[in-house]
């Protein structure tokens, strides 16, 4: 039997815990090969690099940038030196945290100093000269052990001959998830996030604190810092210096932050732990919700072993809800008397998944659950999370439990439009283990072909915050077998994701970036593979440049002028062939660019059955695919691809996929310049889910045919007549029905082939497709065949995001080369005229 006890004071109880803890004094180190894995923390949003330095005491990690003028932590939070771009606790590790900006865009950052390097208190020194009528100013971090956060000094001397006036706030990068807060009475403000468990606080002796224009789902919360008369603002006489202190306080949830900030103002603290079980044993990531005599004080989630300490300020009724997935709130007032609050929760309905392959073997697979006959669909994680994510699970071998409401669902598992979906119903009971079994029939034979997305995203990219294991899980499930990791302004990795999972062999990989520039959308570009230098400034990556010509030829010669794969991003390319301001006059564009791109992304593939945008009879560009087409007959062929540039992980990938030719479908024996040299050749179908193959039979002079052509390919067809066989597969779960051929990018209506006017030519199996069509030339013509389900939908398999998209396969042109001349374009506009 437990024996309860009289809580203590907050400050107090963890100071003791820490000196029983452990004894080490803090420190300062800079970072390099020797320490890196040893001093940086863990946590989604770390951004550490060699040269940066680390304060870590018993309680706290914080790093801070190398005040250097190229240091930036990623594409969006820029010119970071001096300022704190990682911070969490030191006994549970998690940094969440964009970037602290001390005294916001006052300063930038040129020199570190290291005041003290090791004791029981450390101080990190970073300044700049007073320059161009700006003041000289510094700032101080200090750091003591047993003390749970970062002290902030900031000192601004006014060197000029008259008095100035600055604005006291800081800058917080704390993006999508974090919601902030504040006491109301400007003794502390936060911001946290409550799905992956972090908070940021700060106090300040002296200067109430409080929120500046902030609110949920902002990138940037702004704290600003009040005199007794309410003013923001610090004057600085000629020659003076002001000078003012605050804490940043790391902690696990709002609570944690809450609590320590009403230590430090002196508040008697009474610690309570909750203890939060099942009859299953303890409960973790319970959400805890506390009110303070009726009105909400803050929310905190139990750890791993169901528990959630928090100190309260004495006084107060508090009251606890607490939520848990699968099982009825619980509201309970708490007992400040009693350390140890215990809540007993009801039981959970589980999900109990084994899904195979057809030998009975490990498959990854994505599973969506959604509630029915009133039952909740379950929200698990949000878009940002890893397995769990919103309504579904992305498993990397088939196998997991998971909690749900009971009651029941309809569910289905998917590996990508290779496989068949299972498509079933689940009830769930409470206490008991639903057993959701079932094998993937690999239905759609894709031999000499693999699936790729060249364009994806995650929190490393600085404009979104989602796991990258999570971006890996997506890609993996979708069955995704090739996907360079493109992070924006970062050359980086999926590799480590990949072996930590065990599913190596599943997903061929090559480190990549997204060169990201302005103007938007010209000056972005991918490419890979690219030498990865981990914990090097932008992994080893270029540097951008405002005219995009010069960016992309930086980046096509990177690497000593390497082989490698060059794609142009979502790009208008009237803007690029032709006009660079789209005002319907031709300047050239950026037309320079052209000979470095390898592929240019041209989706939605749909579009393709669509006509040209106009604005006063001229092309605008906002068709990309027609534009396409209207490029190739100009003279210019780049291979088209379609790629989702996924950045969150609810069905952020696999919507869009490229087949490319490959050796071997095998993603353990792809070889990354077989693909790179593939696409390359242009021998890509964009799709969205329907496998097309499509191989063009030249006829010459004699009427015998050649061996056949692949997109990409050309073909010289002497008796200017060919046959193209197009053979296109659908698993269950979508269908098509119309194939037409485009000849020099027109749709040729006596090539329009549909279930309604040619039934025959379709089928209802796995194969919809599988015909020879004749054709037959005046001149060189390019080809292309799409592929469409007009009266289907991707469905439910592809979520509400793409739902409702049509299923479409489009080729890249095979050429024919009707006279043996070589291949010439015709010319033609398409309908929509060029700039002139």
């Amino acid at each position: 039997m437990h024996r309860h006890r009289t809580a203590r004071p907050i400050v107090v109880a963890l100071c003791a815990v820490a000196v029983v803890a452990t004894s080490h004094a803090a420190e300062i180190v800079r970072l390099d090969e020797s320490n890196f894995d040893r001093y940086v923390p863990a946590g989604k949003e770390v951004d550490a690099i060699y040269g940066d330095y680390v304060l870590r005491s018993d309680d706290v990690i914080a790093v801070i940038a190398d005040p250097i003028p190229t240091r930036n932590a990623n594409l969006t939070i820029t010119n970071i030196g001096g300022c704190v771009i990682d911070l969490t606790s030191a006994r549970r590790p998690n940094d969440q945290l964009g970037a602290f900006f001390p005294l916001a865009a006052l300063a930038v950052f040129r020199h570190a100093e290291v005041v003290t390097a090791n004791g029981p208190r450390v101080e990190l020194r970073c300044f700049t000269e007073a320059a161009n009528g700006r003041p000289a100013v510094e700032v101080r971090y200090v750091l003591e052990d047993h003390k749970p956060w970062l002290t902030v000094r900031s000192a601004v001397t006014n060197t000029a001959d008259r008095a100035t006036r600055i604005d006291l706030h800081d800058d917080m990068r704390a993006d999508k998830n974090f919601t902030p807060g504040e006491t109301g009475d400007g003794g502390a403000a936060w911001v946290y996030d409550p799905w992956w468990e972090q908070a940021y606080g700060v106090a300040c002796a002296g200067r109430k604190v409080g929120l500046v224009g902030a609110r949920p789902g902002k990138s940037l919360t702004r704290f600003g810092y009040a005199d007794a008369g309410g003013l923001k603002v610090a004057n600085i006489d000629a020659g003076g210096t002001f000078t003012f202190e605050r804490r940043l306080i790391p902690a696990a949830n709002e609570l944690g932050v809450r609590s320590l900030a009403a230590g430090l103002a002196g508040a008697e603290l009474r610690g309570v732990v909750l203890k939060v079980t099942d009859p299953e044993g303890p409960v973790a990531a319970a959400m805890v919700s506390i009110d303070a005599d009726g009105k909400h004080y803050g929310d905190g989630r139990t750890d791993e072993q169901g528990e959630l300490f928090v100190g309260l300020p004495a006084g107060p009724a508090y009251t606890a809800k607490i939520a848990a997935t699968g099982r009825p709130v619980v509201t309970r007032s708490i007992d400040e008397s009693m350390r140890d609050q215990p809540v007993k929760l009801e039981s959970a309905g589980y999900v109990s998944a084994q899904i195979t392959d057809e030998r009975g073997g490990p498959i990854p697979c994505k599973v969506q659950f959604a509630g029915v006959d009133g039952t909740p669909t379950p929200n698990w994680f949000n878009d940002t999370g890893e397995h769990a994510v919103m309504d579904c699970y992305y498993s990397h071998n088939g196998v997991f439990t998971q909690p749900l409401d009971p009651g029941r669902y309809d569910v289905i598992v998917s590996y990508g439009p290779e496989y068949d979906a299972i498509f079933t119903t689940l009830t769930v009971k409470r206490g008991e283990r639903a057993i959701l079994a079932g094998k993937l029939v690999h239905s759609v034979d894709t031999r000499g072909w693999i699936s790729t997305d060249y364009h994806s995203h995650s929190s490393p990219s600085g404009d979104n915050v989602s796991s990258q294991r999570g971006r890996v899980l997506n890609l993996l499930c979708e069955n995704i077998e090739f996907a360079p990791c493109t992070e924006h302004q970062r050359i980086d990795s999926y590799t480590p994701h990949l072996e930590a999972l065990g599913v190596t062999k599943l997903m061929a990989t090559c480190p990549g970036i997204e060169l990201t520039g302005k103007p938007l959308p010209l000056n972005h570009h991918n490419a890979f593979p690219l030498v990865f230098k981990p914990h090097h400034q932008d992994g080893g990556g270029p540097l951008l440049d405002a005219d995009p010509a010069v960016q992309i030829k930086r980046l096509a010669m990177w690497d000593d002028n390497s082989d490698k794969f060059v794609q142009q991003n979502h790009p208008n390319i009237v803007a690029h062939a032709w006009d660079r301001d789209v005002d319907g006059k031709a300047d050239g564009g950026y037309a320079a660019m052209l000979p470095f791109m390898d592929a240019i992304e041209v989706h939605p593939p749909i579009a393709i059955l669509s006509g040209p945008t106009l604005k006063n009879g001229v092309n605008t560009g906002g068709n990309r695919m027609h534009t396409w087409l209207m490029l190739i007959n100009q003279g210019t062929y780049i291979p088209g691809v379609v790629n989702t540039d996924a950045h969150y992980n609810h069905h952020g990938s696999g919507w869009l996929r490229n087949w490319v030719a490959s050796p071997t479908d095998d993603p353990s024996k792809v070889k990354v310049m077989d693909v790179v040299h593939a696409s390359e050749r242009g021998q890509i179908v964009m799709s969205n889910g329907p496998f097309m193959t499509v191989k063009l039979f030249a006829t010459d002079a004699n009427g015998a045919a050649s061996g056949s052509t692949l997109p990409g390919g050309t073909a010289t067809a002497s008796a200017g007549r060919a046959t193209v066989q197009v053979r296109v597969q659908c698993p269950n779960w979508f269908d098509i029905d119309r194939v037409q051929v485009l000849l020099n990018g027109r749709l040729d209506p006596n090539l329009n082939f549909t279930r309604k006017s040619h039934p025959g030519m379709f089928a209802d199996g796995v194969v919809k497709f599988d015909n020879l069509i004749d054709l037959s030339f005046d001149g060189d013509t390019h080809v292309i065949v799409v592929a469409a389900g007009e009266s289907s939908k991707l469905g439910p398999v592809m979520g509400k995001p793409h739902g409702d998209d049509k299923p479409v396969a489009v080729s890249n042109p095979i050429f024919v080369d009707v006279d043996g001349g070589g291949f010439k374009a015709n010319g033609d506009e398409l309908g929509g005229a060029l700039p002139k």
